[in-house]
This record gives C-alpha cells, sequence and structure tokens, in this order.
C-alpha cells in the first residue's frame, strides 16, 4: 500500500533517477540537515565537477569546499572527500556493496550505509532519519525520545523489520517520503495519509504531540567582529586552519570573537594584529546575523586601515575571490561591500 502510494506520488528528483552507488551518496549527505529544494541544484553542479568517486577522490581539498560553498555544515563535504580517498584506496574507486565495508568508510554511518546499501544495491537494509522516526513513532505510537536509548534501538529494529527482502529501495523511499510530505512535524496531513488506518498515534489522538523530541535549547548568542581591508581593488583574506573549530579550511575576513565589553573595532583590529598586521580600525561598514548548529552569530564588519609600513597577509582581487571557498555569509558581505 505503502510503495503503491510512493510510485503514484513520489516527486521527481535527479538522485531517484540513478542506481549509481556514488550519486546516491552524494544525494543523502546533502539532504542531510538541508531542504530537498536546496539541494537541487548544488547536486546537478556537484555530478557535473565530480561525476565517479575516482573524480571526487583526486580533487583538491579547496576545490571540494568551493563546490559545497553555501550548503553550510562543510565538516559533511570533508568528510565525502575522506570517504571518497578512501574508497579509490580500499576498493578501486566502487563502493562495496557489503555493509560493514560501507560502515568501515570514513564518513559513512548506518545512514547512510543503509541508503547506498537498499537504494544502490537492492539489499534489505534499514534506514532511519527525522522522516521515519516521526512516520514510526507515530505509526506505532511509540513514546520516549527517539534520540536516546531504548527508543533509538527499538526504531533500527522496527525499520530493519519492515524493510521488505523484494523492494527494499521503494519502501525506505516511501517511509522517507512519506515523512517529508505527509506525516509533517506540526501539521500532518492524515487524511491524505496511504496508511492512516494502520496509525496508532491517529487512534489516539497523538498525532501531533509524537515523536517526543527534546526541546531545543535556544541558540548561544556570540559577537564577532570583521576586518574589511582594501588595497587597491583587492581585500585581504585569511585561510582559516585545518582544526579551526568553525569554517575550516576556508577563506574569510579576519575576524574575532568579541568577549562582552569589546567593541567591534577593537575586535577587528585584535583579528588583524593576531595576523602580525598592525591596522586603525573605523566604522562599521555592515552588521549580519547568521545562525550555524546551536549559535547565532552576529557579525559585525569594520574598516579598517594597515599601517604604513605593514607588510603581510593575503589580498584578492573580485575574480580570484569567485574561486575560493568561503562561508556564504562573508561571501555575500564582501559581494556587498565591494
Amino acid at each position: 500500500m505503502l510503495v503503491n502510494w510512493y510510485e503514484k506520488r513520489k516527486r521527481d528528483l535527479p538522485w531517484r533517477k540513478t542506481r549509481d552507488p556514488y550519486a546516491i551518496w552524494v544525494s543523502e549527505v546533502m539532504l542531510q540537515q538541508t531542504q530537498v529544494k536546496t539541494v537541487l541544484g548544488y547536486y546537478e553542479r556537484w555530478m557535473q565537477r565530480f561525476p565517479s568517486v575516482k573524480a571526487l577522490a583526486a580533487a583538491e581539498d579547496a576545490d571540494v569546499l568551493h563546490a559545497w560553498q553555501g550548503l553550510g555544515y562543510y565538516s559533511r563535504a570533508r568528510r565525502l572527500l575522506a570517504g571518497a580517498r578512501a574508497v579509490a584506496e580500499r576498493h578501486g574507486g566502487k563502493l562495496p556493496r557489503d555493509v560493514e565495508a560501507l560502515l568501515a568508510l570514513p564518513g559513512i554511518g548506518p545512514y547512510s550505509a543503509g541508503a547506498i546499501a537498499s537504494i544502490a544495491f537492492g539489499l534489505p537494509e534499514p534506514i532511519v532519519d527525522g522522516n521515519v522516526v516521526r512516520v514510526l513513532c507515530r505509526i506505532f505510537a511509540l513514546t520516549g525520545d527517539p534520540a536516546k536509548a531504548p527508543l533509538k534501538q527499538r526504531l533500527w529494529q522496527l525499520a530493519r523489520e519492515l524493510v521488505p527482502a523484494d523492494q527494499p529501495s521503494e519502501f525506505n523511499q516511501s517511509l522517507m517520503e512519506l515523512g517529508a510530505t505527509i506525516c509533517a512535524p506540526t501539521s500532518p496531513r492524515c487524511p491524505e495519509c496511504p496508511v492512516a488506518k494502520q496509525c496508532g498515534a491517529l487512534a489516539q489522538g497523538l498525532e501531533r504531540e509524537l515523536p517526543q523530541l527534546a526541546k531545543r535549547k535556544a541558540p548561544t548568542e556570540v559577537r564577532t567582529a570583521a576586518a574589511y581591508v582594501r588595497r587597491g581593488d583587492r581585500v585581504l583574506l585569511q585561510q582559516l586552519p585545518a582544526d579551526a573549530p568553525r569554517w575550516a579550511g576556508l577563506w574569510v575576513l579576519p575576524f574575532s570573537e568579541l568577549s562582552a565589553k569589546e567593541t567591534p573595532a577593537l575586535g577587528a583590529a585584535r583579528a588583524l594584529s593576531e595576523m602580525g598586521l598592525k591596522a586603525s580600525a573605523g566604522a562599521t561598514l555592515r552588521d549580519a546575523r547568521h545562525t550555524i548548529t546551536r549559535f547565532r552569530i552576529t557579525l559585525n564588519v569594520v574598516e579598517c586601515a594597515l599601517a604604513p609600513r605593514a607588510r603581510g597577509g593575503t589580498f584578492f582581487a573580485k575574480s580570484e575571490v569567485a574561486s575560493l571557498a568561503l562561508p556564504s555569509i562573508h561571501s555575500k558581505l564582501i559581494a556587498a561591500l565591494w
């Protein structure tokens, strides 16, 4: 019943037109914490630029991060690259069919392994993502926090028991599609649901109360200041180290996190000082706010001038900036200020 509904109502998405395990892997990684409408363009461009595991494995880190620019959560791109290089080294550039071998690769957890195994290889392996969690909690009227044991293990067990041997790809995708389009978090469209008669939550009037997710903590407010320094038609940028806690390996306007009483001007000058550059800070040019995981960040961009004899730093022309991997917030600010 559910699979029949899926075949008739499924959205026309590019990754559903292939059984290429690499393409399916890429799509599932991109879809983590990102809406489908956002992923569509990125997926098409990515597959053109890196059409195979071997192509991705041979790519430079900077090129991969640049292709990911704007999708956020850049650690996903780095894990995907690390996984591709491992596949090239261990499996000749072809993703293995064996689930244990998939799980042994960097960046592939139970969800990605289940998606690749069931959708690409037709193996009866379960997939449990946020949409599946919601569907199963409602159908079986399961209470408790699905992110914690024992309910988390119970959901994986249920998913494994339910996936059929003859149509694992279609079944797993139908569960995800149901959660994405009908069994919505706050406003489930129960009259349109193909399994409404089997739904325990609906029968008990709990469809809007399940799953019992833990309340999210309010984001931590973080104040930052960035230095905007021009030298002719070139702008000063800084590449963050590979172990940076945020935006690792990306190019940014030099910035620092502000202390409680520190002004944006002082923070911007300090960011430059930490690069070995003496500068004076002027007026704030732009303010921006953005959220990364559990942090709500305010970014003040301050116009700064280097001391007359200051040397060092890396300056880029507008055409060069376009080829660098920058966080979207920094890219937008630079474009607005140029």
